[in-house]
């Protein structure tokens, strides 16, 4: 019986996965439908923290490769992702640069004078994370569907540039966001999924701080 629900669930999971980008949305339809509770819910938050597991699935490799850490996400500065295992790293991403830690030592840093593509890269991501759907539209067709509170939210590449980098992204959730899925144009697959997220109105200077230092030329 076990093994039965199982697959029925399995079954199900890859039926509703599949069916999202059988319904185009536009970004006003997303924010009056599937994306309602959890769009009015961030914005009055100008910061989103908590923990993500990362898995990333290779053809080549039956197993995906999986780390874990914490986050922090604030409005109109970036996204820091802090990988606590199977190591330590500190990745930060801005509209202005990136910059990577790892084991105390700054072992990246970029900007998006010198990398145009940042900038690009940061904006599609924390437009993701931040289910900007407005700013996604310019890049993206748009899916959506719903089922009770769960919601799913379908984007694929118009800009070739993009769309060289990957195929499709889904993000899943119900109050929040839970889960980010890209499928790379490669044929690799990362999942990331976040847990235990909380939003806060107010931004320490702690907070802020995590970005300052990443290269602005």
């Amino acid at each position: 019986m076990r093994v039965l629900m199982l697959c029925l669930l399995f079954s199900t999971a890859q039926a509703y996965a599949d069916d999202v980008f059988n319904h185009p949305q536009s970004a006003a339809q997303l924010l009056q439908g599937a994306l309602q509770q959890p769009s009015s819910g961030f914005r009055d938050a100008q910061l989103m923290r908590g923990n993500f597991v990362f898995k990333k699935y290779l053809p080549e490799i039956p197993k995906p490769i999986v780390s874990r850490g914490t986050f922090v996400f604030v409005k109109e500065l970036g996204v820091d992702w802090h990988t606590r295992e199977p190591f330590d790293s500190d990745f930060v991403l801005t509209l202005q640069g990136m910059r990577q830690i790892d084991a105390g030592k700054t072992t990246m840093q970029m900007s998006a004078s010198e990398q145009p593509a940042v900038r690009v890269i940061g904006q599609i991501f924390l437009s993701l994370l931040s289910l900007d759907v407005q700013a996604l539209q310019s890049s993206f067709s748009l899916y959506g569907v719903q089922q009770g509170k769960q919601w799913q939210v379908g984007l694929k590449p118009t800009v070739p540039a993009i769309a060289n980098v990957f195929h499709d992204a889904i993000v899943n959730g119900a109050a929040q966001v839970e889960m980010l899925t890209l499928h790379d144009a490669n044929g690799d697959r990362t999942e990331i999924e976040f847990s235990d997220v909380q939003y806060q109105k107010q931004v320490t200077a702690d907070d802020r701080s995590i970005f300052t230092a990443v290269k602005q030329k």
